[in-house]
């Protein structure tokens, strides 16, 4: 598949808001083709009666996430994938995965293999290494574009796989960051458009936050009003209260406590991917409640 062959308009049925969608289809046209290329369904995805979705990450390489880079690949390679196995819905037969990792300019895709495929299906997902994401190479906070062009990316994949096939496909976009967008374009007028325009019936968007030494500030200010993230990532990103969790730094904490903190983060990213309905609140309190996944 490339971006040659599909029809751009089709990614207006993601979206509530005509202006959102028109600035989806104008991004998605300018995504270069090789990037949007993904693995065909099989027949037994296209003719079981399931779901189809598209599950997109979004991996923030700046160099401030260089102290948990090593924890999220360990915990995305051995806990994600297995949760992801053992939670997925049955009325989801096809799940195809794409990623991408961004700090200046535009994000660099994840997973991208000899077959040069950019969506993979669940159970190739390739390993996430040091060459797919790697913080210390990282030079900027280009966040903004990122959700943009990455948006770009899954929708107009996802608009393929549904001119293909006639299926509904939803699309879950999770974001994985420590902080602000600090490079152009600096308004987040575009991205707030997208994220609040879109079909919330289809589509999701997630916010997951590390806290990091340069990150935004987790805490409530003295007059009780929202803390530096959640007025960041909820009012002026568009991002829903329920689809953002944080995960804050903790005094004193060990690097195993911290471990395993992380851990229950790619759960809850886990759980997200495999379920329609499920929030990342809900999802954080399903995985804090159940001692055997912590």
């Amino acid at each position: 598949m490339s971006g040659s062959d599909f029809d751009a308009s089709e990614i207006a049925s993601f979206f509530d808001d005509p202006d959102a969608s028109s600035a989806m289809v104008l991004a998605a046209q300018h995504v270069v083709a090789p990037v949007i290329q993904g693995a065909a369904l099989t027949m037994n995805e296209t003719m079981s009666g399931g779901g189809i979705r598209v599950v997109f990450f979004i991996f923030d390489a700046s160099p401030s996430m260089s102290p948990v880079a090593t924890l999220l690949r360990e915990g995305f390679n051995a806990d994600y994938v297995p949760a992801v196995k053992a939670a997925r819905e049955d009325d989801i037969s096809a799940l195809r995965i794409g990623g991408a990792a961004f700090s200046s300019g535009s994000p660099a895709p994840l997973w991208r293999g000899a077959d040069d495929l950019y969506f993979h299906p669940f159970d190739k997902l390739p390993q996430l290494t040091t060459s797919d994401y790697n913080p210390a190479r990282g030079d900027g906070t280009a966040l903004h574009r990122a959700i943009v062009e990455g948006s770009a990316r899954a929708f107009a994949y996802a608009a393929e796989l549904q001119r293909q096939t006639g299926i509904d496909v939803d699309v879950d976009i999770l974001v994985l960051s420590d902080g602000a967008n600090i490079d152009p374009p600096r308004s987040p007028v575009e991205v707030h458009r997208l994220v609040t325009g879109r079909d919330k019936t289809r589509v999701r968007y997630v916010f997951f936050y590390f806290e990091t030494d340069w990150g935004l500030s987790t805490a409530k200010p003295a007059n009780g009003g929202p803390s530096e993230l959640e007025d960041y990532v909820i009012n002026q990103l568009g991002f829903d209260p329920e689809q953002v969790q944080a995960f804050g730094l903790k005094d004193g904490e060990t690097e195993e406590e911290r471990a395993r903190r992380f851990r229950r983060l790619l759960l809850v990213a886990s759980k997200v991917s495999a379920s329609r309905g499920s929030s990342a609140v809900a999802a954080t309190a399903s995985v804090m409640e159940d001692d055997e996944l912590v």
